[in-house]
């Protein structure tokens, strides 16, 4: 008399997936995947960037462009995406196309920024 392996139960709609109570007892391909690593904080990109730029021109390689995301460059800029839609046409900042993707130079955003009126305070 040969004994039969206990077989775990399989999803009916889905016979490749096990069900939660056989994930108990055995490790999933769900719990076998490595955790993500956490981005950095896109308060400090720009400050990155800084660093890495003053290291390549020390180095003599030449200036770097630093170049971001649309959304992390309108997030550097203090600015929504329709003002940067409005500061690329009248081109006060650089963007370029990599792909699909929009990319912002923020060393225009920087020369914009610098280029803006100062606020006087009146004194009476």
């Amino acid at each position: 008399m040969t004994s039969k392996q206990h077989q775990p139960e399989r999803d009916q709609r889905h016979p490749g997936r096990r069900l939660p109570s056989e994930c108990a007892s055995t490790p999933c391909r769900e719990m076998e995947k490595p955790a993500r690593a956490a981005w950095p904080d896109h308060s400090i990109m720009g400050e990155i960037c800084d660093a890495l730029a003053r290291t390549m021109s020390n180095k003599g390689i030449g200036k770097q462009r630093r170049l971001v995301e649309f959304k992390d460059g309108c997030r550097y800029g203090k600015f929504g995406k329709t003002k940067a839609y409005e500061l690329i046409a009248q081109q006060r900042i650089r963007a370029y196309k990599m792909g699909g993707k929009t990319m912002i130079d923020l060393d225009s955003v920087d020369e914009f920024h610098a280029s803006l009126p100062r606020v006087e305070s009146r004194t009476s």
